[in-house]
C-alpha cells in the first residue's frame, strides 16, 4: 500500500534560483568537510522545463527522502507534490504544460515473496487533482505500474503504459488519460511478454519478455501486420538487437557488434533484413543509448563513455548548441535536459569528477548562460580529489580499465587504500562523480575502482568472460588490480581493505576468503552473501529462471563461491552492512551470515539500515553506510 501526505513548501521557497556557492566552504581542506555533506540527498534534482517553458519541475529533499517541486519560472508560488511516507519518488515527468506525471516506489510483500512495487500519479502545475492514474478493479493490484512506453506528443493528454493488471504474466498495453485515468486497452496481453515499444507513428512494433526460462523477442511487420520472431531473421542470427525506430518503421535502430567487437548502433531495414550502417560505431568502447529528443521523444543521437560520458547528435541544431554550452563549460559533461523552442530556453545539466552537478539555463535569445542551483551544498570541486583513468594487466595479459583516486594534500606513495568494486556485475564505473569515492579520499585513503571483466561498455567479449565467474575471474582480476597497486608503490600492503555493494559486497567478502594475505578487512554494503539462496529467490521472479543461471563459477557447485557456506575461510575482519527493505539481495542474507560468523567468533560488525533500501536512496541509509564505514577503516587500516 502506499501511504501519501501533504507537505508543506514553506521549508523550499528560498532554495530554488538561489547562488549556493559562495564562499562558505571556500579553502576548506577535504577532510574537514562533515560526512553529512557527502551523504545528503542532492538538494536539486531532475530538473525539468514545462512543455511552454514556464513553469519547472525539479526533486528536493524532505525529511531524508526526494519530493517534487513545481515552481513558475518567473512570479508566483511554487508547490510540493505530496510525498509518499512509505516510498520513494522514483521519477517524474511533464505529460503536457499543465500536468505532471509521477512515479513512486517501495518495498513490499506478495505471500512470501519480497517485492519492488510501483505507483502511478497525475497531478497539475498547481498542486490540485492529484489521481492515481492506474485503475484496478483487483484488491492486489499491478505490482509495476509506471512502465510508460509512450508519452504520444502528438496526443498530450494520454500515454501508453504496460502493466499487467490481471496478474497473469501476460502485460496489456493501456492508453492512459494523464487527468483521470480513465483508459482503454491497446494490447490485452500476449503469452510470455511483458514489455512493448512503440515506433514513431505510436504503433506497438516489438515485444519481449519471459515464458518461463525462455527469452521471447518479437517485432510486428509494418506490411504484413504479423508479429516476427527476431531470433528468426537473419541479422538476429548475427547477434543484432532491435533498439527503436526512425520515422519510417520498416527502417529500425539495431545494436551489433562491429569489427573492434565493440557494440555499434546499426540501421537495419526489417522487410529485406539488410543491414545499413553503422549509423554510430566506436572502436575501443560500446555506445550507451539512443538519445531521444527533449521534445518530440525521436532519436536524436548517441551517448558513449570513454571515460566520461559523451553524447554525438544525429540533430545538427542540438549538435549546435552543446558545442556552445561545452565551450561555456569546458570543465564538466553537459547534458541538454529540457528545451523550450519557441523560446530558445535550454535546460543544462553540467557534472565533472569533482562536481557533484550544477543546473544551468541557457537563454539563446539573450545569449546568456544563467546559475541555476546546485545540487550538493558543502562540497565544492576545489576539495575534491581528480579521478584518473588508469589501467593495469590481469595475470592472463587482459588490460583492466580503472579509476585511481588520491587524497589531496597527501603524499601519493604507501597509502591506506581502498579497492572499490562496483555492483552488477554487468555495470561499470566511469570517471564521474561519486560520493563514496570522493568521502574516501577526503579520510586520507587511496581509491582503486577496476572495471573487471564483466564490466560492461567494453565489447561482448570482456562483458562475457565475467559471466558465471563469481569468485573466478572477476574475482582475480580485483586480485591483480591490489597487486598492481602495491607494485605502484601507492598502497601500504599491510593497510588495503576491500569495499562493495551489490555484487561488490559479494566480491569484498570473496577477497577475504581467496586473498586472506592481501586484504586487512573487508566490507559488504547490501552484498551477495549465500548464492544458493539468492538463485532461489530470483527463480520466483518473472525471467529468473533464465538469468540466476549466470550466479556462481562455471564447473562448481555454488556453494564453493558462497561466503555464507566458507564462514571457516573467513579470518580477517569484515563490516556487514545491509538494509532491511532490500529486495534485490534480502536481508536475511546478512543475519544469516553474520549469526554464523558470530557462532564461530569470527571478527564481525554489523549494521542494519533501517530507512533505505538496496539503492541507498536515503540521506538516512547514506549516514548509516558512511558512519560504519569510516570507523570501521579508521580501525583497521586507519587513515
Amino acid at each position: 500500500m502506499l501511504y501519501l501526505s501533504k507537505i508543506s513548501y514553506a521549508a523550499y521557497s528560498a532554495v530554488f534560483f538561489v547562488l549556493l556557492t559562495s564562499g562558505a566552504f571556500s579553502g576548506q581542506k577535504s577532510s574537514d568537510i562533515p560526512l553529512k555533506a557527502f551523504a545528503q540527498l542532492k538538494i536539486t534534482s531532475n530538473m525539468k522545463l514545462s512543455p511552454d517553458g514556464t513553469h519547472m519541475a525539479y526533486s528536493m529533499v524532505h525529511k531524508g527522502r526526494e519530493v517534487v517541486i513545481i515552481k513558475p519560472l518567473g512570479k508566483g508560488k511554487a508547490v510540493a507534490v505530496p510525498a509518499a511516507d512509505n516510498a520513494e519518488t522514483k521519477w517524474f515527468r511533464w505529460a503536457n504544460k499543465d500536468r505532471l506525471v509521477v512515479s513512486y516506489a517501495f518495498t513490499s510483500k506478495r505471500r512470501t515473496v519480497t517485492t519492488r512495487e510501483t505507483r502511478l500519479y497525475g497531478v497539475d502545475r498547481d498542486g490540485k487533482n492529484f489521481v492515481n492514474l492506474i485503475r484496478s478493479k483487483r484488491r492486489l493490484q499491478a505490482q509495476f505500474q509506471d512502465n510508460v512506453i509512450d508519452w504520444l506528443e502528438d496526443d498530450p493528454d494520454h500515454i501508453l503504459v504496460v502493466l499487467d493488471s490481471d496478474l497473469n504474466s501476460e502485460d496489456e498495453v493501456r492508453r492512459v488519460n494523464v487527468k483521470s485515468g480513465s483508459y482503454q486497452d491497446i494490447i490485452k496481453g500476449k503469452r510470455g511478454i511483458q514489455n512493448y515499444r512503440t515506433d514513431q507513428q505510436h504503433k506497438v512494433r516489438m515485444a519481449w519478455g519471459y515464458q518461463q526460462a525462455t527469452f521471447i523477442n518479437k517485432y510486428k511487420s509494418p506490411i504484413t501486420n504479423k508479429w516476427k520472431s527476431i531470433e528468426k531473421t537473419s541479422w538476429g542470427d548475427k547477434g543484432f538487437s532491435l533498439i527503436t525506430f526512425t520515422e519510417d518503421p520498416r527502417i529500425a535502430y539495431a545494436g551489433g557488434n562491429n569489427e573492434h567487437g565493440r557494440r555499434a548502433v546499426f540501421k537495419i531495414n526489417l522487410e529485406t533484413e539488410e543491414i545499413l550502417g553503422p549509423v554510430f560505431s566506436h572502436e575501443k568502447v560500446d555506445f550507451d543509448y539512443i538519445v531521444n529528443h527533449p521534445v518530440t521523444g525521436k532519436p536524436a543521437g548517441v551517448q558513449f563513455t570513454l571515460d566520461k560520458p559523451e553524447t554525438i547528435y544525429f540533430d545538427k541544431k542540438l549538435q549546435s548548441i552543446q558545442m556552445t554550452v561545452d565551450r561555456a563549460l569546458p570543465d564538466t559533461v553537459n547534458e541538454i535536459v529540457s528545451i523550450q523552442p519557441e523560446k530558445k530556453l535550454y535546460l543544462i545539466y553540467a557534472e565533472s569528477d569533482r562536481e557533484p552537478g550544477v543546473y544551468y539555463l541557457l537563454d539563446m535569445m539573450s545569449k546568456k548562460l544563467n546559475f541555476l542551483s546546485e545540487t550538493l551544498p558543502g562540497i565544492r570541486p576545489e576539495n575534491m580529489s581528480p579521478v584518473k583513468a588508469v589501467s593495469y594487466i590481469s595475470r592472463d595479459d587482459v588490460r583492466i580499465p580503472g579509476y585511481l583516486t588520491l587524497p589531496k594534500g597527501k603524499d601519493s606513495k604507501n597509502l591506506p587504500a581502498v579497492i572499490l568494486v562496483h555492483g552488477g556485475p554487468h555495470a561499470r564505473y566511469t570517471q564521474m562523480f561519486d560520493y563514496t569515492v570522493q568521502f574516501l579520499t577526503s579520510r586520507g585513503y587511496a581509491v582503486l575502482q577496476p572495471n573487471f571483466r564483466g564490466s560492461e561498455g567494453f565489447g561482448n567479449r570482456f562483458e562475457n568472460a565475467g559471466r558465471h565467474q563469481w569468485g573466478g575471474v572477476m574475482q582475480d582480476d580485483l586480485t591483480d588490480g591490489t597487486k598492481w597497486l602495491i607494485e605502484q608503490g601507492i598502497a601500504d600492503p599491510d593497510r588495503i581493505c576491500i569495499v562493495g555493494a551489490s555484487y561488490g559486497g559479494y566480491a569484498a567478502a570473496m577477497g577475504l576468503i581467496k586473498t586472506p594475505d592481501l586484504f586487512k578487512c573487508g566490507i559488504s554494503v547490501s552484498g551477495v552473501l549465500n548464492i544458493p539462496s539468492l538463485i532461489s529467490s530470483k527463480k520466483k521472479y518473472i525471467g529468473g529462471k533464465s538469468w540466476s543461471k549466470e550466479y556462481g563459477l562455471e564447473g562448481e557447485d555454488p556453494e564453493t563461491v558462497s561466503p555464507y557456506h566458507r564462514v571457516d575461510d573467513i579470518n580477517t575482519p569484515i563490516l556487514i552492512v545491509h538494509a532491511k527493505d532490500d529486495h534485490i539481495v534480502l536481508y536475511k542474507q546478512a543475519t544469516g551470515i553474520v549469526k554464523k560468523l558470530k557462532k564461530l567468533k569470527k571478527d564481525v560488525t554489523f549494521v542494519t539500515m533501517k530507512d533505505g533500501d538496496h539503492y541507498l536512496d536515503t540521506e538516512a541509509s547514506r549516514i548509516t553506510e558512511l558512519t560504519a564505514m569510516e570507523k570501521f577503516l579508521k580501525k583497521h587500516i586507519g587513515n
